[in-house]
């Protein structure tokens, strides 16, 4: 009796299954997919992904089923995608502007990564104002503090011995980052408080436990609560920074700020995002959503510029004709006590490009259809991908294109210098990166001094790359120094 009421019941929860996206199937007749259980769907596709397989995984995919396909799990379409001419499409549209990133949105929610469409345009000119010629200019006179504060790190493992530089990379960054939103200098509580958030969603990304909300809710109680207890105390230093600088009308942490999480900082010259998003008259942009812009900020910062220059030096170290090269354009664009004229570095410009290209620390764009997007394609036709759709632009797949990209698998800065090609790294369209240029010129900032100071040496394991939100390595970023 219990078998055939179950059986029943899962009969008639597949034919609803069925009938609820019977629309979303008759348009994406077209694309090629894994076969799709009744209810289910291609769950056994997920089952065992996991942070370590996601790069063989993905490329059987793609290698079986193409660059445009579908993939249903329940009553949810996936749309997995690594085709350029389709994805420009996508992104350049202003009206698919939504991320989809629910994984985040206790931390992050109110912030630009997933703010609503009609709030974007404006949010990204707040946040583009951080970035203005002057403030700019500022903000690399703090970087190049940080710089420094990295060149006393790498001298102290200076000794041909291997070592994973992420331990002494990403500190300094995360420092910066918060520097450049907060105007404050973090303590060790209060970094420590970020990177154990960072880690904790790092670790929840593909798992089956964690990954989805509800299961989450139900699965990890605990991990739930220090999730929540952590989210809160940083948002609660961030409330304190705007009530410092709502009742002295400009935040200045040397003069008199005490506060349990923020010190004095050294280079306070530049405007911070806070200030920025405080002085902004909109009277919609809440206390909850600042908090989430700075969070989002320091996120995506602190990962994504950690990662993207711990693999630059890792692929130098292994490339020393590259390294070499390096070398002697620093040598030729040294400005005598004031560091590097920036604009006269294309080599190291086109070494970070070519690297951000093999190894996109963001791995993957999401948009969740609204509405039907039409679109064209040269090989599956003109079609629409149907509303509610998830899709996920595989940028390390897309970037490593062979019709794309001659020896796409090939590390070669010089394919950046002949003619600049386009990079999605960035993201393309309304939805692109606002601290492109800062960011570029940050990671050669803290690259270029490195370089000039020690020789890097190409010992310990090449990396293995796993996916936890951004890019990584399971077994680090092994390299050696050497003092020149």
């Amino acid at each position: 009796m219990i078998l055939t009421t179950t059986f029943v019941c899962f009969c008639l929860a597949s034919a609803f299954n069925y009938f609820r996206t019977r629309r979303q199937r008759s348009l994406i007749k077209n694309l090629k997919g894994p076969f799709t259980w009744p209810l289910m769907g291609a769950m056994h596709k997920l089952l065992f992904l996991t942070p370590k397989n996601f790069f063989q995984r993905s490329t059987e995919y793609l290698t079986k089923y193409g660059t445009l396909s579908r993939c249903w799990v329940f009553h949810r379409l996936f749309i997995p995608l690594a085709d350029l001419e389709l994805s420009r499409q996508l992104l350049e549209n202003d009206t698919h502007l939504e991320t989809g990133y629910e994984l985040m949105k206790d931390w992050l929610a109110g912030g630009v990564l997933m703010c609503q469409s009609e709030q974007w345009q404006k949010r990204h000119g707040l946040i583009s104002g951080l970035f203005n010629k002057g403030n700019l200019e500022r903000l690399m006179d703090l970087s190049r503090h940080q710089a420094e504060q990295l060149l006393q790190k790498l001298a102290e493992q200076a000794d041909q011995k291997v070592f994973d530089i992420w331990n002494t990379v990403s500190p300094i960054v995360l420092d910066l980052m918060v520097m450049t939103t907060c105007g404050a200098k973090p303590s060790e509580e209060y970094s420590k408080n970020l990177k154990d958030l960072s880690e904790l969603y790092r670790k929840r990304f593909l798992s089956l436990q964690s990954a989805n909300r509800f299961n989450y809710w139900l699965s990890s109680p605990f991990m739930r609560k220090r999730q929540n207890r952590l989210i809160k105390r940083l948002n609660e230093e961030h409330k304190n920074l705007m009530a410092s600088h709502q009742s002295q009308k400009q935040l200045k942490v040397g003069d008199g700020l005490d506060m349990f999480q923020f010190r004095p900082m050294p280079l306070k010259n530049h405007e911070s995002l806070l200030e920025i998003l405080l002085e902004n008259k909109d009277p919609q942009l809440t206390g909850e959503e600042i908090c989430g812009e700075i969070n989002t900020c320091n996120y995506l910062g602190y990962l994504l510029c950690s990662s993207a220059l711990c693999f630059c030096l890792v692929t130098i170290a292994r490339n020393p004709s590259v390294q070499q090269k390096c070398l002697e354009e620093l040598n030729l664009a040294q400005i005598k006590d004031q560091g590097w004229d920036l604009e006269k570095l294309p080599y190291l410009e086109a070494v970070l490009q070519e690297n951000l290209r093999l190894y996109p620390p963001q791995v993957i764009v999401g948009r969740q259809l609204k509405k039907d997007f039409p679109y064209t394609h040269s090989i599956v036709g003109d079609a629409e991908l149907p509303f509610g759709s998830e899709i996920y632009i595989n940028l390390y797949e897309l970037q490593r294109n062979e019709e794309r990209y001659p020896k796409a698998n090939h590390f070669e800065a010089e394919r950046f210098l002949d003619t600049p090609l386009e990079l999605l790294s960035y993201s393309l369209g309304p939805r692109c990166c606002p601290a492109r240029k800062f960011s570029m010129q940050l990671l050669k900032t803290l690259l270029a001094p490195i370089l000039a100071k020690f020789e890097l040496l190409p010992y310990g394991d090449e990396v293995r790359l796993d996916l936890q939100l951004v890019l990584g390595s399971s077994n680090g970023f092994q390299l050696a120094l050497k003092p020149r």
